[in-house]
């Protein structure tokens, strides 16, 4: 009995169940096309947020650029002022150190020493020992 009522309604049992696999399809196809939109939008604002950071970060960099170029400027004034007073203190010594040999050799004038006495113990040359020799000459 229900094998006959299936066999007489066969062509229509058929037709329900191609028309329920092509709604099936179609409802399949509609919940992938909305899933597609969704992963879409995602990306698009996944790609606009790693934009953004790049944008930051850029910015970034240029501000620390710019920070390392000041100190770089900086430190090179800062570099010229230590060349300056090295060289300042040299100079300074050198003048400290010409006077004491001045002095020894004024000294050593006024103790009745030989002119080439100075110029051997001093360094100075003949014409600053011969000024030196006048001037101070007792």
């Amino acid at each position: 009995m229900i094998i006959d009522f299936l066999l007489s309604n066969f062509e229509i049992f058929i037709f329900y169940s191609i028309l329920l696999i092509i709604f099936a399809f179609i409802f399949l196809f509609l919940l992938q096309l909305q899933n597609f939109k969704s992963n879409k939008e995602s990306i698009i604002q996944y790609a606009e947020s790693f934009n953004n950071t790049y944008r930051e970060i850029k910015e970034y960099l240029v501000v620390v650029e710019n920070l390392l170029e000041n100190q770089k400027k900086e430190i090179m004034n800062i570099s010229e002022k230590i060349v300056f007073i090295e060289r300042e203190i040299n100079r300074l010594g050198n003048v400290k150190g010409s006077e004491d040999i001045l002095n020894t050799a004024i000294n050593m004038v006024r103790q009745g020493n030989s002119r080439e006495e100075i110029i051997t113990q001093t360094g100075l040359r003949e014409d600053e020992v011969e000024a030196i020799y006048t001037y101070y000459k007792k």
